[in-house]
């Protein structure tokens, strides 16, 4: 069963025992326009919540706005690059005057690179640190100054990795980001604790995106077995649908007593 099909369900039990988890929140998801990002903001708005999807690509953002629309969510696009301040305001303002307030931040917006440390260029480095790291700082710090000044309480979830609590050769610069997005994850849930401000990390292992898609092909190259990696480190491919759980429940009251937590979603990977 695909995700939208999932989401129906889910929406058709909710509705029945009007039962819904982020009923009337206002959530910010970033790098939302495909992939893990898309899951989320279709599982939230599923659970009530009004979502604004950003992306990069702007027809991306749009493309999981409509899905929401069709599954009788209530969504709004918003382009930008979450690297870039002037983006990052123009993008929480956004949130703002389009429904009332900010009640959760997803900082899942991202990019990988293979490659050694040696044959790394700078701007390489730059590029994965831009937007893996400053991104989830630049989004955050305007996101928690909006919900300081309405004295809000709410959620921020970062996406991190399994590559931010171990690492892998050729994932240098994006396990470093992700180490780094652990690291300033616990810094705001102390500096938050007083606001009533929660925040947490999702360390997903290879999900079925297209970030795994290039993996797999970068092994087909180099005529390495593609299984090899997945049945040492996981067994298989992870959903997008099943980080999408776990992010809902980190952003819902269910965990309320959780802050500082980097959680691996990742069938053992870990665990070795």
């Amino acid at each position: 069963m695909g995700d939208s099909q999932t989401n129906e369900l889910i929406n058709k039990n909710r509705k029945e025992k009007k039962e819904m988890r982020l009923q009337d929140k206002v959530a910010l998801v970033t790098g939302a326009g495909r992939g893990i990002g898309r899951a989320i903001a279709e599982r939230f708005a599923v659970e009530g919540a009004r979502v604004v999807v950003n992306d990069v690509n702007g027809e991306s953002a749009q493309e999981t706005v409509e899905m929401i629309k069709t599954q009788g969510g209530t969504a709004a696009p918003i382009e930008g690059d979450t690297s870039q301040e002037t983006h990052v305001e123009r993008m929480v303002q956004f949130v703002v005057d389009t429904y009332g307030g900010l009640d959760i931040l997803v900082n899942n917006a991202g990019v990988e690179i293979w490659k050694p440390i040696h044959e790394m260029t700078a701007q390489e480095w730059d590029r994965i640190m831009g937007i893996n790291l400053r991104g989830v700082f630049l989004v955050s710090k305007h996101a928690v100054r909006q919900m300081l000044s309405r004295n809000r309480a709410g959620q921020i979830v970062n996406m991190a990795s399994v590559a931010g609590l171990v690492s892998f050769p050729g994932l240098g610069a994006y396990s470093t980001s992700k180490h780094g997005v652990i690291g300033l994850t616990k810094t705001m849930a102390l500096e938050l604790r007083p606001h009533n401000i929660r925040v947490n990390a999702v360390c997903p292992a290879f999900i079925d995106t297209d970030m795994a898609g290039r993996l797999l092909e970068l092994l087909k190259s180099q005529g390495l077995p593609q299984d090899d990696l997945l049945m040492q480190n996981q067994g298989r491919l992870g959903h997008p649908g099943e980080v999408a759980n776990l992010a809902l429940f980190l952003a819902s009251d269910e965990s309320s007593f959780m802050s500082g937590a980097a959680v691996p979603i990742d069938n053992g990977c870990t665990a070795q």
